[in-house]
């Protein structure tokens, strides 16, 4: 990839990042939380893991152009530790 690509992927990853955040801000109602229990779906656990995703190719884009990722890898080590959300 080109330096424009990796800055394309960089704001993209950012901004599904924003829409991850605003569907965990977004109340369920009582049916949908019911219907998760039902299922065993763990809708913060699956977010967390695409957000891992998300940022690991911020990370990869960012060292690829030779951008600071130090705050994008501090927020990595916090997913993968479960530390933001705890």
């Amino acid at each position: 990839m080109n330096k424009l690509e990796h800055i394309a992927t960089i704001d993209n990853c950012y901004w599904l990042l924003g829409k991850l955040n605003e569907t965990l801000s977004k109340p369920k109602s009582v049916m949908e939380q019911l219907a998760d229990k039902a299922c065993g779906y763990n809708e913060v656990e699956e977010i967390r893991k695409e957000s891992i995703i998300l940022v690991e190719q911020i990370i990869e884009s960012k060292k690829a152009i030779g951008a600071d990722y130090s705050g994008d890898g501090e927020f990595l080590d916090k997913l993968k530790n479960k530390e933001t959300h705890e």
